[in-house]
Protein backbone atom coordinates (compact mmCIF):
# COMPACT_ATOMS: atom_id res chain seq x y z
CA UNK A 1 0.00 0.00 0.00
CA UNK A 2 1.25 3.78 -0.39
CA UNK A 3 0.86 7.19 0.44
CA UNK A 4 -1.48 7.62 -2.65
CA UNK A 5 -3.44 4.35 -1.52
CA UNK A 6 -4.43 5.51 1.77
CA UNK A 7 -5.25 9.56 0.46
CA UNK A 8 -7.95 8.14 -2.29
CA UNK A 9 -9.18 5.60 0.26
CA UNK A 10 -9.44 8.64 3.02
CA UNK A 11 -11.09 11.34 0.44
CA UNK A 12 -13.67 8.82 -0.57
CA UNK A 13 -14.26 8.29 3.47
CA UNK A 14 -14.73 12.21 3.92
CA UNK A 15 -16.47 12.69 0.79
CA UNK A 16 -19.14 9.90 1.81
CA UNK A 17 -19.57 11.20 5.78
CA UNK A 18 -19.78 14.97 4.13
CA UNK A 19 -22.62 13.64 2.29
CA UNK A 20 -24.45 10.51 4.09
CA UNK A 21 -24.58 13.24 6.57
CA UNK A 22 -24.55 16.49 5.27
CA UNK A 23 -25.98 18.04 8.70
CA UNK A 24 -23.03 16.83 10.33
CA UNK A 25 -21.97 20.01 11.81
CA UNK A 26 -25.73 21.22 12.36
CA UNK A 27 -26.15 21.38 16.69
CA UNK A 28 -28.36 23.70 18.42
CA UNK A 29 -27.04 26.22 20.99
CA UNK A 30 -27.15 23.43 23.57
CA UNK A 31 -24.91 21.05 21.58
CA UNK A 32 -21.03 21.77 21.05
CA UNK A 33 -19.48 18.81 18.17
CA UNK A 34 -16.27 17.44 19.75
CA UNK A 35 -13.17 16.06 18.13
CA UNK A 36 -14.42 12.57 19.14
CA UNK A 37 -17.56 12.31 17.85
CA UNK A 38 -16.49 13.43 14.37
CA UNK A 39 -13.88 11.21 14.60
CA UNK A 40 -16.59 8.57 15.80
CA UNK A 41 -18.91 8.93 12.26
CA UNK A 42 -15.66 9.21 10.27
CA UNK A 43 -13.95 5.97 11.28
CA UNK A 44 -17.27 4.40 10.78
CA UNK A 45 -16.65 5.70 6.67
CA UNK A 46 -13.08 5.06 7.28
CA UNK A 47 -13.57 1.87 8.09
CA UNK A 48 -15.42 0.75 4.60
CA UNK A 49 -12.40 1.14 3.02
CA UNK A 50 -9.96 -0.94 4.74
CA UNK A 51 -12.47 -4.01 5.82
CA UNK A 52 -10.00 -6.57 6.30
CA UNK A 53 -8.25 -4.37 9.50
CA UNK A 54 -9.80 -3.42 12.92
CA UNK A 55 -10.88 -0.44 13.10
CA UNK A 56 -10.63 1.66 16.37
CA UNK A 57 -11.55 5.12 18.40
CA UNK A 58 -9.35 7.07 20.77
CA UNK A 59 -7.29 3.79 22.16
CA UNK A 60 -5.51 4.43 25.01
CA UNK A 61 -1.91 3.39 24.98
CA UNK A 62 -0.73 3.04 28.65
CA UNK A 63 3.01 2.46 27.75
CA UNK A 64 3.04 5.85 25.79
CA UNK A 65 1.60 8.07 28.88
CA UNK A 66 -1.74 7.19 27.76
CA UNK A 67 -1.71 8.77 24.99
CA UNK A 68 -4.86 8.26 22.57
CA UNK A 69 -4.42 8.18 19.26
CA UNK A 70 -7.80 9.46 17.04
CA UNK A 71 -8.40 6.58 14.85
CA UNK A 72 -6.19 3.39 14.22
CA UNK A 73 -6.23 0.82 11.12
CA UNK A 74 -4.40 -2.20 12.26
CA UNK A 75 -5.34 -5.68 13.28
CA UNK A 76 -5.54 -6.33 17.55
CA UNK A 77 -3.62 -8.43 19.28
CA UNK A 78 -0.48 -7.56 17.47
CA UNK A 79 2.13 -4.87 16.39
CA UNK A 80 3.06 -6.13 12.78
CA UNK A 81 -0.08 -5.06 11.19
CA UNK A 82 -0.28 -1.07 12.09
CA UNK A 83 -1.45 0.34 8.87
CA UNK A 84 -2.67 3.60 9.64
CA UNK A 85 -2.59 6.28 12.79
CA UNK A 86 -5.20 9.31 12.30
CA UNK A 87 -5.38 12.62 14.20
CA UNK A 88 -8.83 14.34 14.06
CA UNK A 89 -9.00 18.11 14.52
CA UNK A 90 -11.29 20.99 13.71
CA UNK A 91 -8.59 23.64 13.29
CA UNK A 92 -6.06 23.38 10.65
CA UNK A 93 -3.10 25.13 13.15
CA UNK A 94 -3.35 21.76 14.58
CA UNK A 95 -2.02 19.86 11.58
CA UNK A 96 1.96 20.42 11.73
CA UNK A 97 1.70 19.63 15.28
CA UNK A 98 -0.35 16.63 14.67
CA UNK A 99 2.33 15.10 12.15
CA UNK A 100 4.93 15.54 14.87
CA UNK A 101 2.85 13.71 17.32
CA UNK A 102 2.63 11.01 14.68
CA UNK A 103 6.05 11.01 14.10
CA UNK A 104 7.59 10.76 17.91
CA UNK A 105 4.63 8.80 19.53
CA UNK A 106 3.09 6.30 17.00
CA UNK A 107 5.94 5.85 14.31
CA UNK A 108 8.23 4.82 16.91
CA UNK A 109 8.55 2.35 19.38
CA UNK A 110 7.17 -1.18 19.15
CA UNK A 111 3.60 0.65 17.67
CA UNK A 112 5.32 1.29 14.51
CA UNK A 113 2.30 2.20 11.86
CA UNK A 114 3.34 2.25 8.52
CA UNK A 115 1.89 5.51 7.77
CA UNK A 116 0.04 8.48 9.54
CA UNK A 117 -2.70 11.11 8.47
CA UNK A 118 -3.85 14.29 9.49
CA UNK A 119 -7.20 15.55 9.26
CA UNK A 120 -8.76 18.67 9.59
CA UNK A 121 -12.41 18.61 9.25
CA UNK A 122 -14.91 21.14 9.78
CA UNK A 123 -17.96 23.62 8.44
CA UNK A 124 -15.19 25.37 5.81
CA UNK A 125 -13.95 22.17 4.67
CA UNK A 126 -11.03 19.81 5.25
CA UNK A 127 -7.44 19.00 4.24
CA UNK A 128 -5.59 15.80 4.47
CA UNK A 129 -1.56 15.10 5.27
CA UNK A 130 -0.66 11.82 4.68
CA UNK A 131 3.10 10.51 5.97
CA UNK A 132 5.26 7.60 6.17
CA UNK A 133 7.19 6.10 8.56
CA UNK A 134 10.72 6.69 7.38
CA UNK A 135 11.63 4.21 10.19
CA UNK A 136 10.43 1.57 7.74
CA UNK A 137 12.06 -0.28 4.98
CA UNK A 138 9.80 -0.04 1.84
Amino acid sequence: MSENDIETRLEKAVNRLLQSQADIFTFTSQTNQTEWNLAHHLAIEIHKEFPELNCDVDLIKPNLDRKRPDIVLHKRGSHSSNLLVIEVKRDKADMEADLEKIREYWFGSELKYQFGASLVLNEKGWALKIICNPKLNR
